[in-house]
């Protein structure tokens, strides 16, 4: 993958990204003041469960598809590159219905028992419907990435967004004269995502070519096991950080509500964390993300071809925009969050969090694209390290000096994982490059 591919593929993911986060925002916005940041709270709730259930079924898988493809591409085998993405496609799938059914049979028990909150299992067994199309359009997505066609993949997103927003609007309608909850919000990110999964159907429909040459069963169990070597690493680092961002998650709302001794505040401010906060934060990082998405393939490309040089010049590039991105940004973010957060959220309370968060920015943005660069040179595991030293310290602090510290121990916590995963990151990668000379 040239570089001037890699420009390309993150321009189109960006526009993509930047106009369906400004539909996110909007959306936000409108669910804020439709159900109230306390059923906000309850939304966000479900939301690490859905991850980690996307993160055991598809996200590795995913993320390999991407990496295989461009690599079976780029040697001529288009063959096994279509394998691989139709093996990604009943794995993930399969996977993803197995784990839909079990959280629905069981969605009384984690609500009172993991979530602490009996309401959320209605939400849960609606958000289940989703979770297979989820999978699918995952695969396909991230299939055209593979293949040098982004644009699929950002279309794709934008419609998703431009669904579940209409989907609220048109549901908020329907119920106006009732109580309108989170359920709401819920059925609107199902349908989105139903209406994306079949989209992306319909894309790689059109865009399919019929090849006739058929991989033998050597050439499968070959690519089977290629492909297992990079899927495995690569669900386990995403399924532990996000087993991580669980727990973390769970904790929040039962820490601060030892500090403010108020079972509707401490969710009230866990929402505003979870559903304004940290969506403003990572508003900018849709740059950053469409970069790493697109750095992944190229960099597997590169270390396939034992490129150290281009590995490494990609890599500083991608640090020091990433810095002067969050530079700006933290500046921005400072100087005006609080009037927009007043205005947007009508929340005094966000605006006070997001200057105390918004020094995160440049850590952000570069952790994402050192990931990617880790998991293209075969270093998977490291990454998974890094991120499970980084996590379990802002775990300590959230478990240790929330309660008695509140936000302010909840911002510091942040800050001080997300610099520890950057340095130890950079080691990593550091490393890998000078073994890679040496031999």
């Amino acid at each position: 993958m040239s570089k001037k591919s890699i420009i390309k593929g993150t321009l189109i993911l960006t526009l993509a990204g930047l106009i369906t986060k400004v539909l996110g925002f909007y959306n936000r916005i409108f669910l804020t003041r439709l159900i109230g940041v306390v059923e906000l709270g309850k939304y966000q709730l479900i939301f690490p469960l859905y991850m980690f259930v996307f993160a055991c079924c598809s996200q590795g898988i995913s993320t390999t598809l991407t990496k295989q493809v461009s690599f079976y591409n780029g040697k001529g085998e288009r063959k096994k590159a279509d394998y691989i993405f139709r093996l990604s496609v009943i794995i993930a799938v399969s996977l993803s219905t197995f784990s839909a059914l079990i959280i629905y049979l069981n969605s009384s028990f984690i609500s009172l028992k993991l979530l602490k909150n009996t309401d959320c299992a209605i939400l849960l067994k609606i958000v289940c419907i989703a979770i297979p199309f989820v999978a699918l359009k995952s695969c396909i997505n991230f299939y055209f990435i593979g293949i040098d066609k982004p644009g699929a993949h950002g279309f794709s997103h934008l419609f998703e967004q431009i669904i579940r927003i209409s989907s609220a609007y048109i549901l908020s309608l329907l119920v106006i004269s009732q109580n309108v909850n989170a359920v709401l919000a819920v059925i609107a990110v199902v349908i989105g995502e139903i209406s994306a999964a079949l989209i992306a159907i319909i894309i790689y429909a059109v865009n399919k070519t019929k090849s006739k040459n058929v991989l033998s069963s050597l050439e499968k169990k070959d690519a089977i096991k290629y492909f297992a070597k990079d899927a495995v690493p690569i669900t386990i680092n995403n399924i532990c950080f996000t087993l991580f961002s669980t727990f973390e998650a769970v904790i929040m709302p039962a820490m601060l509500y030892i500090y403010y001794k108020n079972s509707d505040k401490a969710l009230e401010m866990f929402g505003i964390i979870t559903g304004i906060v940290i969506p403003f934060i990572l508003f900018p990082a849709t740059v950053t993300t469409s970069l790493s998405t697109m750095l992944l393939p190229a960099v597997s490309h590169a270390n396939a071809k034992n490129n150290i040089n281009k590995i490494n010049k990609a890599l500083k590039e991608c640090i020091i925009f990433c810095m002067i991105l969050g530079i700006i940004a933290s500046l921005c973010f400072y100087l005006f969050g609080e009037p927009v957060c007043k205005f947007a959220f009508k929340s005094k309370e966000a605006g006070m969090l997001l200057k105390k968060l918004c020094l995160l920015c440049p850590l952000i943005y570069t952790s994402g694209n050192l990931t990617s660069v880790l998991n293209g040179i075969d270093k998977a595991l490291f990454a998974l390290i890094s991120n499970i030293i980084a996590i379990s310290v802002r775990i300590s602090f959230n478990l240790l000096l929330v309660p008695k510290y509140g936000l302010n121990a909840y911002a510091l916590g942040m800050f001080v994982s997300y610099m520890i995963l950057n340095i130890v990151m950079l080691i990593g990668i550091s490393a890998g490059s000078a073994k890679k000379q040496k031999s």
